[in-house]
């Protein structure tokens, strides 16, 4: 438990449904995923056997296996443990064919897939336009032309998470394109970007780990195009064994994938005052969102809510 370990500032945002109350900050003792495998250990064994230093306010273990659903809050003599986020987390085995894997499918989601595809190439100037991009100047390109795209997405203005717009991240994309760690995909309508997916390379894995669209296409279905396009690009390379869709629920992780292992990002803190104001305010918003999210579920509000607030308050 001792080996790749990092500290880093870890951001605890309190949201109601994709709405972003306000954040907090901890620096923690942070270990990344470490790959696809099953398993895991009992959570209250996982205190690493490495010691905090004074900036450090605790652990983070991301998407760690677990045998099965665990309590959100529990703790011990000298630790609170807290897993907030438990999931499926969805990839793609790689290991065959495109064919074969759109044949898991049904034939009718592959119509309405291929009929998307056409609808949108019709609409553009000179039919269907998109592209790959691997080397370190095509990923520079890529970066520029993505940037254009994630500074209108909801992604970016509503959650956060659009594709970095800093010095580190280009040099660090510029570090896996040389090593040809990395790869973009764009959809265009003429010359104009509309949906991104960006994805590094970690061992045989591909990590789904930025994308998003332009909100004014919304309508043409421009990121369900891109992923399929996207997707037998990358069955085709034959280069990876695995796709990973990373953390996070949603429906189209769920359709594309194959396969599915049981994750948690599971925090573990010293029994502190400050640790139980942390760990309970975050836990509180979170019962509240998941309590609102279920009444709104029942009206049948949820999905007029969060498309209100995805494309319409923040456009």
């Amino acid at each position: 438990m001792t080996d790749n370990w990092r500290t880093s500032p870890v951001t605890f945002s309190y949201m109601l449904s994709d709405f972003v109350l306000f954040k907090r900050s901890r620096m923690l003792k942070v270990r990344p995923f470490g790959g696809l495998s099953v398993g895991g250990s009992d959570v209250l064994s996982l205190v690493p056997d490495i010691d905090l230093k004074e900036s450090e306010k605790g652990y983070l273990l991301r998407s760690y296996p677990l045998q099965s659903r665990q309590p959100v809050f529990r703790s011990d003599k000298n630790h609170i443990y807290y897993i907030p986020q438990q999931f499926d987390r969805y990839y793609i085995d790689l290991q065959t064919s495109f064919e074969e894997y759109g044949s898991k499918f049904s034939s009718k989601t592959r119509s309405t897939i291929k009929r998307k595809i056409k609808k949108f190439a019709a609409k553009c100037p000179e039919g269907l336009h998109w592209k790959s991009y691997k080397t370190t100047d095509e990923m520079c390109t890529f970066l520029r032309l993505a940037r254009q795209v994630s500074k209108k997405s909801y992604q970016e203005r509503l959650l956060d998470a659009g594709l970095p717009d800093t010095q580190i991240f280009q040099s660090n994309l510029e570090k896996l394109a040389d090593q040809d760690l990395v790869r973009g995909y764009l959809l265009f309508d003429g010359e104009r970007p509309v949906a991104y997916m960006y994805c590094p390379v970690h061992n045989d894995t591909l990590i789904y780990e930025y994308l998003g669209y332009d909100p004014d296409y919304i309508k043409l279905s421009v990121g369900t195009i891109l992923h399929w396009l996207a997707f037998e690009d990358i069955f085709n390379e034959k280069r990876y064994k695995y796709f990973d869709f990373t953390e996070g629920q949603s429906e189209h992780k769920r359709m594309y994938s194959t396969n599915s292992m049981f994750c948690g990002n599971v925090y573990i803190f010293p029994k502190t005052l400050a640790s139980y104001v942390l760990v309970g305010s975050h836990y509180s918003i979170d019962m509240l969102s998941e309590t609102l999210g279920k009444w709104a579920d029942k009206l049948g509000l949820k999905p007029k809510l969060k498309k209100l607030i995805r494309f319409r308050i923040f456009k």
